[in-house]
């Protein structure tokens, strides 16, 4: 599903991209993969916001104001202290997925 104000967007950077300078010496200098990566990730269905800060900052607390709901748990002190990720599901649909990470992965 596109959002119908990006639904040409894709045809309009391709033509852009088409219209660069036709020489073989200087297009093969070109890379445009970024381009068509930034304009996959526009028109995308889906998006990611990354949320970051000090301890007890607030960030749990935004992201339920933001929502209008309280979905993550928010307390003084080290409350989530873990990476959440929070996807759009149909209110008969919602569930939540823990995953644990190991030791090793975590510090990576």
């Amino acid at each position: 599903m596109t959002v119908p104000i990006f639904a040409h967007l894709t045809d309009d950077v391709e033509g852009l991209i088409q219209m660069l300078p036709q020489e073989l010496a200087v297009r093969s200098q070109l890379d445009v993969t970024a381009a068509r990566s930034s304009v996959k990730k526009a028109i995308a269905p889906k998006f990611e916001i990354v949320f970051a800060g000090a301890f007890s900052a607030g960030k749990s607390m935004l992201i339920n104001a933001l929502l209008g709901r309280k979905l993550l748990y928010s307390a003084e002190g080290h409350a989530t202290g873990t990476e959440c990720q929070i996807a759009y599901a149909e209110p008969e649909q919602e569930r939540v997925v823990l995953t644990f990470m190991s030791e090793c992965d975590w510090k990576k």
